[in-house]
C-alpha cells in the first residue's frame, strides 16, 4: 500500500507535536507534582540501571549473536581508563584502538 506524501507529512507533524507536548508536560508538571526524596532517588537509580543494562547488552551482543571478545576487552579497557579519570575522548580513542588491533590480529 502506497501512501501519498500528504499523509506522510501529516503523520510527521502529528508525531512532532506529540513529542513537544510530552516534553512540555514534563516541565509543566514538575512544578505541580512533588515526590518524596526516596522516590526521587528510586527514579534516578532506575534510569541508571536502564542505561547500564542497555550498555551491557550492546557490549555483549550484535544483532542476535555474541559480539566477540575483542569488543568486550575494548569496553573493559575503556572502563579502566574512565575509572582512572582520563578524559572522555582519550577513553574512546584507546578503547577503539584496542578493539581495532585485536580484531586486526584475529582475536575475534
Amino acid at each position: 500500500m502506497k501512501y501519498s506524501e500528504s499523509y506522510i507529512f501529516i503523520a510527521i507533524i502529528i508525531l512532532a507535536l506529540g513529542t513537544y507536548l510530552i516534553r512540555y508536560s514534563g516541565f509543566y508538571l514538575a512544578s505541580r507534582i512533588t515526590f518524596k526524596q526516596s522516590h526521587q532517588q528510586l527514579f534516578a537509580d532506575s534510569a541508571c540501571v536502564l542505561l547500564f543494562s542497555l550498555a551491557l547488552f550492546n557490549t555483549l551482543f550484535t544483532e542476535d549473536h555474541f559480539s566477540g571478545m575483542s569488543k568486550l576487552v575494548g569496553v573493559l579497557v575503556a572502563v579502566v581508563f574512565a575509572w582512572k579519570k582520563y578524559s572522555f575522548i582519550i577513553v574512546i580513542m584507546i578503547a577503539m584502538t584496542v578493539t581495532g588491533i585485536l580484531r586486526y590480529i584475529g582475536f575475534s
